[in-house]
């Protein structure tokens, strides 16, 4: 990509002052997508990485629309990952006088931005514990995360949050207004901006053209729910939310998507029933998994079911983001009445199947 990066004037020709720019990212998944709402405030939705290419790229863009990064009033994030949170702080130490608006379930994430505290590593291996992931194996993770996040500079930095957000609230321009849709599962804080006049959604990464999010799932302070006989911690559940958030923008009038990744996508429904599928057909694999194996032993852990999900995978360096999957995939099927969870003697978690 070149410096001055990409910038697609108008993608949307009935909003003639939404602009999409692309950066660049250091991921196997390419550039990312922000966007620049020209007027009064000047807006930016989602901003990059913080390196030095993201940032003159973006300069770029902006010298092409007759624009400066001092110039930006307002950022608003769709979520806290560093590819759309990275260059707030940048702006501002470029001299920008700027707001940042984010939802309120990621807003401390943004600011109190560490890359350990964006990697959640103890309370994902504490989860991870209690589904019967070896500790050893754990420990090894740990390890090598840790060691890795040392290795390079942060790809952002923490920066105030001045508003936030949640659902239902408006981000408005001149000529039109932006709904806040809080759409939790990639994160818990995820919002899509929602234009009713054009049916247009900024989506983030919750719907993107070239892939599928992966969802979080960690455990929130706070005691165990009295109700719950196992007893166990409250933990957001990302892979329910992501599904439930689906299928409430799946009940819109939305035509076109703005996302983070992947282009332009022109047809917003098949875009949101092909996500909704790709969840449906991995839960019903568990599933079948997990009654395999419960066939065999009575019940079945999220580890034992990861297992036998990818006999090829290296557990050191594959395991985190599919295990995630696999644990929100056991949420699913419990929501559904598909499966029991209990507890085993030494504490894991397991489910045993009920009657298919």
């Amino acid at each position: 990509m070149s410096a001055s990066g990409v910038l697609v004037r108008s993608p949307i020709p009935a909003l003639p002052r939404l602009h999409q720019i692309v950066l660049p990212t250091p991921w196997d998944i390419g550039p990312v997508q922000i966007y620049v709402v020209e007027g009064d405030p000047l807006t930016l939705i989602d901003t990059g990485v913080r390196r030095e290419n993201a940032r003159a790229a973006l300069e770029g863009a902006f010298e092409s629309l007759g624009i400066g990064l001092a110039d930006i009033r307002r950022v608003v994030l769709t979520h806290y990952h560093t590819d759309h949170m990275g260059q707030a702080e940048t702006l501002r130490e470029a001299g920008a006088d700027l707001e940042v608006w984010v939802h309120e379930d990621d807003a401390d994430d943004v600011a109190e931005f560490t890359v350990e505290r964006e990697e959640r590593i103890d309370e994902t291996n504490a989860l991870f514990a209690e589904h019967g992931v070896p500790p050893a194996l754990l420990a090894r993770q740990a390890e090598r995360i840790r060691r890795e996040l040392r290795a390079a500079p942060p790809l952002a930095a923490a920066t105030r949050v001045d508003r936030r957000l949640r659902d239902g609230d408006r981000v408005p321009f001149k000529d039109f207004e932006l709904e806040v849709v809080h759409a939790p599962g990639h994160t818990a804080g995820h919002v899509v901006l929602a234009e009713a006049g054009t049916g247009t959604l900024l989506t983030g990464d919750h719907l993107m053209g070239n892939a599928v999010p992966f969802t979080e799932s960690f455990y929130r302070p706070g005691v165990p729910e009295p109700q719950d006989p196992l007893g166990r911690r409250p933990r957001f559940r990302g892979l329910p939310s992501y599904l439930a958030s689906l299928r409430r923008l799946r009940g819109g009038s939305h035509r076109t998507i703005l996302p983070a990744h992947g282009g332009i996508v022109a047809r917003a429904p098949r875009a949101i029933d092909e996500a909704l599928l790709f969840y449906e057909v991995r839960v019903q694999r568990v599933e079948r998994i997990a009654r395999r194996v419960a066939a065999e032993s009575g019940d079945a852990t999220g580890w034992e079911v990861w297992q036998r999900l990818f006999p090829n995978a290296d557990p050191d360096t594959q395991m985190r983001t599919r295990m995630v999957m696999v644990i929100g995939a056991l949420d699913v099927l419990e929501d559904r009445g598909r499966v029991q969870p209990l507890r085993r003697a030494d504490g894991t978690l397991a489910v045993r199947p009920t009657a298919a």
